[in-house]
Formats: structure tokens, sequence, C-alpha cells
């Protein structure tokens, strides 16, 4: 019972620290990690609520398809290839379709089957940004950025969650109660990272102090 609330109480950290650090950025990218930080925060108090445990598959559901939408939208705005930019747009649509015609003829249990479609996706699109960066020369490229350990978090949570999605509909509630741990562990080390971007940011934007200035009182400027 201690993992589950670590796990929510690491979700407020990236919030808490861009309301501290970031919210003067104009980095598009930090904005919808936040917003999808409060989203997840939100569904993981719902889960945890007394209406969460009865309706816990449409509350999967839905939050499956808004972490799609935000996530999509984030490598939309970081990656600069416009073929990709395209590609996320065609796909994102064919997604969304697939969506709602698979939830309308089944609505009654978690859709493993779509989570799983959207968390390759959302692999694809890290390992495409991550070797487009390390394409790019070694002056331009900066590994120590909020955005490049923002999609490393990503690419670490997708990687550890993705098999447990897969075999979601075949494990009895036992069984999911048992290794649903894996995506408590990985929410709170992708939280950290989340926070770490988030403060690294605030560090390497942040104004230095007015330097101090000695007065030359032979100085007919000073007088």
């Amino acid at each position: 019972m201690v993992a589950p609330i670590i796990s929510l109480v690491s979700s407020l950290l990236p919030i808490v620290f861009f309301i501290l650090f970031c919210t003067r950025t104009r980095i598009k990218g930090l904005w919808v990690i936040f917003f999808y930080c409060i989203t997840s925060l939100a569904s993981d108090s719902l889960l945890n609520s007394t209406w969460g445990p009865n309706n816990k598959f449409l509350i999967w559901n839905i939050y499956t398809l808004i972490e799609y939408s935000f996530l999509s939208y984030f490598f939309y705005l970081i990656i600069s290839l416009r073929s990709i930019k395209t590609l996320i747009v065609f796909v994102s649509i064919i997604y969304f379709i697939v969506f709602f015609l698979l939830y309308k003829n089944n609505s009654s249990q978690f859709n493993s089957v779509l989570t799983f479609i959207s968390q390759v996706i959302i692999l694809a699109l890290c390992l495409i940004y991550i070797f487009s960066a390390m394409n790019q020369s070694t002056e331009s490229l900066n590994i120590l950025n909020p955005l490049f350990l923002i999609v490393i978090a990503l690419l670490l949570y997708v990687a550890s969650t993705l098999f447990l999605f897969i075999m979601a509909n075949q494990l009895s509630e036992k069984e999911m109660n048992q290794y649903w741990g894996i995506t408590l562990y990985s929410n709170i080390l992708t939280n950290l990272l989340y926070s770490t971007a988030f403060l690294l940011y605030h560090f390497q934007n942040k104004k230095p102090p007015p330097e101090s200035r000695t007065v030359d009182f032979t100085s007919p400027n000073d007088r």
C-alpha cells in the first residue's frame, strides 16, 4: 500500500516544480507536459477515490486517449522534421477513429490493444527524437536540456510498462494487482525526471545577479 501513496505524491512534484520555476517559459512543450502531469494526477486521484474502483476501466480508457493526445502534441512541437509532423497528424487521426470504434463496441473492460498501440507510437516518437538529435552537429546537440530529459523519462516509462499493458486483459484481478507495482515505480521515476527537467530549465535560464560596481571617487562619472 506504500507504493500507490508514493506514486500519487510523486505526481505532485512536477506540478509544484513547474509552478515554482517554469511559469514564465515560452517553451510550449514544457507547458504540454505540465498539463499532462495535472491530468495524470487527476486520473490517479479518481482511481484512489471511492468512485474509482468501480469505474477503473472507464478511467483507464479515457486517460489513454487524453495521454496520447498530450504526448503526440508534445512530439509534434519538439520534432522539427516536417515529414514527421505530418506523420504524427496522420497517425493520430487514424488512432482516434479506431479508438472510438473499438471503445463503442466494448467499453466494459480495459482496452489493452489501444493502450499498446498508443505506447508503441510514443516509443517510436521518443526514438525518432533522440536519433534526430544525435544526428545534429555536436555544437548544436545539448543532451542536458529539459526537453531531452523529458523524452528520456517517457522512453523509460513506456519501455517498462509496454508488455504489462499487452497482457492486461489476460491477467486476473489478483495478477493485475501483483504486477501493477511495475507501473507505480515507473510512474515515480518518470515524475522525478519531469521535476528534474523543470529544475534544470530554471538553472539554465536563471538570470545572473547584477555585477557589483565599485565607486571611484576620482572619476568624474562617479561624483
